[in-house]
């Protein structure tokens, strides 16, 4: 079984702002622990908000607020080049 760990969004993260230093060194730490646990697959990140698009169905028609114009190549990109 696999879980994926995500950060709530706020104004800072969408718009880019890397976190704290001492965040950052934590975060490798935690990193590192899971690596030596072996229960580490990935750290690829989530691209923000701002890049995606709301898909919904109502009835038999789907409708889009996607800003490209192919909203059907992906519901979901992590940016991963996997």
């Amino acid at each position: 079984m696999r879980f994926m760990m995500m950060v709530k969004a706020n104004k800072d993260s969408e718009a880019g702002v890397m976190p704290s230093e001492e965040m950052i060194v934590k975060m490798g730490k935690y990193n590192e622990e899971l690596m030596k646990a072996g229960v580490l697959v990935d750290l690829a990140g989530l691209k923000p908000s701002s890049n995606g698009f709301r898909a919904t169905r109502e009835a038999s028609r789907g409708s889009s607020t996607a800003p490209s114009p192919r909203p059907r190549s992906s519901l979901a990109d992590t940016g991963s080049s996997t």
